[in-house]
């Protein structure tokens, strides 16, 4: 066998091969996996299957229940399960042929039933604290294992129920215990119940009408509070109060009285409800009054008893109502009937107590009318006694009686005291009736009795008060006094007062015032003295006081200035007795003198008659002397002596050599110095050193007792006082030689002219001269420049040398500084 042949031999195998294959790979499929059906009802189920090879393929289900065949196409075909009454069915099997080979696939049959009903049971109305089951309903509802039952109470979940398999259709209930509090009512409860089907079905939801829950508290009955006894005819009020009653605003009131329903309004605050009526009864008797007060289940109830009675007012009569003074009135008191019958009747006085009384309907009381009857009133009480309570009714009435005007003393006062700057009205009251009019005038003018007027001093007098009715009149004159406060004027208390020192006087004010005021015045920050004492002027009076004026009403209060005049003095202080002038100089004779009024001053030196100049610019010697001054003012004359001593500073200097100006060796001779000065003035020398040398007192002279060659040269004198100071100098000769400016003879030696040497009026200080006398001078000998030239001549013991020591130890300036150049 050729290999042709073998591949004949081996395709048909091959084939067979292969279509085995094929239908190995053939499936079947069943949709839904599971189909969810409710009871009765019918489903669909589809099968379908993969290709065949060949084309010979079939699809049939297989299933217990009513079927019947649906839609089809070339691979799929539907079937339908009718009227599914059975609760749990076997499955359905979907199978296809494929040839030879049979493919089956399942699919599960689900059957339900939705709830009839889900119900809540209803619930009353709970008090707080009251527990009460909430149970819900769930009707006839299948698979109930694939049920859930929830129960709310507002947002919040109570109780969320699940339940095991049952088969069949069933009803279930789910139950909750609550306990009620304020916080539940008005809350809506709800029921909700699903039945879930999935995955493989929808979830199906239904809930039950929701109930509202209405819890409600009563704790305590009512507060009713109202009159036990009413008049009829009349109307009062009935308060009904409840307090802690929950929820406030389902409160129902109900008032009644005697059985009649009563109208009432309600007010809340807070957990407080107030309930008011008007009790107006129409019946005479005790009634029942009631308060009803409900809510929720519960009410409570407060009831009070009101008495009704008839009670009229009484009657209370005078006749007649207006009786004159002396005359008779006849006092009624009476009443209709009352009920209860219980009544008591009283006539009484408004200040004497009971006239008259006792259980009658009448009382009748005469009197005789006196003018103290007038306003005079009565009462007429009724008392009626309801159930053991005594009621009463009052009425009044006033006699009038008539009498003529009178002004008694405490109504119309005929003295009267008013301030100035007050307001006061002529007050005058009078008592009559008929009520009388009162006008009051003074000198023909009428003043008001009722408007204040302004107070013033011309308002004081005395009126005329008449009071008058139809009856007559009465007067009555009223004086009027008006105090006011201090016043001082410039007439009763001057301001400027002027005294003589050595009077009596007083310082006096008279102050205007009612009441009289009393006057102090006093030094003005001193102490106070009493006006009018009368005392010996002294110049210390003088000065401010203060004057007070005081009464009851006030002080015034004025400042007096008093001068006190005196007569001139002059005393050493301000006039000295004994005045030092200074020649040359400007002087003044000052006198002061002391006197009120300021005296005039005059002096006059004692011998001529003259005045002097007030002042001088040049004093001069002749103005020593002794002054008489006058001081004058209009209360006399004051005389004083002045001596007035006139100093001057030393004149020219006048030396002398005795017994002569030429002096032979051996003899003695001496040096005198004079010059005029006031005070005196003192001496010193400057001279030739030598050791015979002796001065006389006072410095005035030099001695010298053998004279020698050392003794001859310049003698120069200074005479000095406290003004100032003089030098001259003379030249001595010894042997017979003539000095350059000396004499050779005769009682006064050669001298320097005194115009070598002027006056310096320096004062002393350091660096002067010192002279014989210890005195020092400042400047030495600067004025005697024109002696130079001589003693530059001069030869042995000359100034020069003298200048360089000086006699008896005594230290001289250098002779640069007594003879500059």
């Amino acid at each position: 066998m050729g290999p042709s042949d073998t591949a004949v031999l081996l395709l048909p195998p091959l084939i067979l091969a292969l279509a085995g294959a094929a239908c190995s790979a053939f499936t079947v499929r069943a949709w839904p996996r599971v189909a969810v059906v409710p009871f009765g009802g019918s489903v669909a189920i589809n099968c379908s299957r993969s290709a065949c090879p060949g084309g010979n393929a079939t699809l049939g289900l297989d299933t217990p229940l009513p079927m019947a065949l649906g839609a089809g196409g070339h691979r799929w075909q539907s079937f339908w399960l009718l009227n599914v009454s059975q609760w749990n069915p076997s499955t359905a099997t979907c199978y296809g042929h494929c040839g030879d080979t049979q493919v089956n696939a399942s699919a599960g049959v689900l059957v339900y039933r939705l709830p009839e009903r889900v119900v809540l049971e209803p619930v009353p109305a709970l008090a707080v604290g009251e527990s009460r089951n909430l149970t819900c309903h769930v009707l006839e509802v299948a698979p109930v294992g694939n049920l859930t039952v929830t129960l709310r109470r507002g947002a919040e979940t109570l109780r969320t129920a699940s339940f095991g398999a049952v088969n069949g259709s069933t009803s279930v209930a789910v139950t909750h215990v609550l306990s009620a509090g304020p916080g539940d009512h008005g809350q809506d409860v709800t029921c909700h119940a699903e039945l879930s089907l999935r995955p493989h079905g929808p979830l199906f939801a239904r809930a039950a009408t929701p109930i509202r829950l209405s819890v409600f508290a009563l704790p305590e009955p009512p507060q009713l509070q109202a009159p036990s006894r009413l008049e009829l005819g009349t109307t009062s009020t009935a308060t009904c109060q409840l307090t802690g009653a929950f929820p406030a605003g389902d409160v129902r009131f109900t008032l009644t009285l005697a059985g009649q329903s009563l109208n009432f309004t309600t007010t809340v605050a807070g957990d407080v409800l107030t309930s008011v009526t008007m009790l107006a009864p129409s019946t005479v008797g005790p009634q029942e009054l009631i308060c009803t007060a409900a809510v929720g289940t519960a009410a409570r109830t407060a009831q009070r008893q009101l008495h009704v009675y008839r009670f009229p007012a009484p009657v209370l009569e005078l006749s007649p109502a207006s009786a004159p003074a002396g005359s008779e009135v006849l006092v009624r008191c009476h009443i209709s009937a009352a009920e209860p019958p219980a009544l008591w009747l009283q006539l009484r006085d408004a200040d004497s107590g009971i006239l008259a009384e006792g259980p009658h309907s009448q009382l009748e009381l005469p009197l005789v009318a006196s003018r103290e009857d007038n306003g005079r009133r009565f009462r007429c009480r009724a008392s009626l006694d309801v159930n053991d309570t005594m009621v009463t009714k009052d009425v009044d009435t006033q006699l009038s009686v008539l009498y003529m005007p009178e002004l008694a003393a405490s109504d119309c006062p005929g003295n009267r005291t008013w301030l100035r700057g007050t307001w006061e009205a002529l007050s005058c009251h009078a008592t009559g009736n008929p009520v009388p009019t009162v006008v009051c005038g003074r000198n023909g003018i009428t003043v008001s009795t009722r408007v204040p007027e302004l107070v013033t001093r011309s308002r004081a007098g005395t009126y005329l008060c008449n009071a008058t009715n139809s009856l007559g009149t009465e007067s009555q004159l009223v004086t009027v006094r008006v105090e006011y406060e201090p016043t001082l004027t410039e007439r009763g208390c001057p301001t400027h007062r002027v005294w003589v020192e050595g009077e009596r006087r007083e310082l006096s004010c008279r102050a205007d015032g009612d009441p009289p005021p009393s006057t102090r015045c006093a030094r003005d920050g001193g102490t106070m003295g009493r006006s009018g004492m009368h005392r010996v002027v002294h110049r210390a009076d003088a000065g401010r006081y203060i004057c007070r004026a005081t009464n009851k009403h006030g002080t015034a209060v004025r400042s007096v200035v008093v001068t006190v005049e005196y007569e001139p003095s002059m005393a050493e202080l301000g006039c000295p007795a004994q005045r030092l002038w200074v020649e040359g100089t400007s002087a003044e004779l000052v006198c002061a003198a002391t006197g009120n009024p300021q005296p005039h001053v005059t002096c006059t030196k004692l011998g001529d008659g003259h005045h002097p100049v007030a002042m001088s610019t040049n004093v001069t010697r002749a103005h020593a002397g002794t002054y008489q001054c006058q001081a004058t003012n209009s209360h006399g004359t004051a005389l004083r002596n002045i001596t007035i001593t006139v100093e001057y500073s030393p004149g020219t200097v006048t030396l002398r050599i005795l017994p002569s100006a030429t002096v032979s060796r051996g003899t003695s001779f001496s040096v005198e110095c004079h010059a005029e000065g006031l005070p005196p003035p003192t001496y010193g020398w400057v001279l030739p050193p030598a050791p015979n040398l002796r001065f006389g007192a006072g410095n005035h002279s030099v001695a010298v007792a053998g004279a020698a060659a050392a003794n001859r040269g310049l003698y120069t004198c200074t005479a000095s006082n406290r003004h100032g100071w003089q030098a001259g100098s003379i030249l001595v000769q010894v042997d017979g030689e003539l000095g350059a400016t000396g004499k050779q003879r005769g009682d006064t030696a050669t001298e320097v002219p005194p115009t070598l040497c002027p006056p310096v009026r320096e004062p002393v200080g350091a660096g002067g001269v010192t002279g014989l006398s210890g005195s020092r001078y400042r400047g030495g000998f600067g004025g005697c420049r024109g002696l130079l030239p001589q003693i530059n001549g001069m030869q042995e013991g000359g100034i020069q040398r003298a200048g360089r020591r000086g006699l008896v130890g005594s230290r001289l300036p250098a002779p640069a500084a007594l003879w500059p150049s």
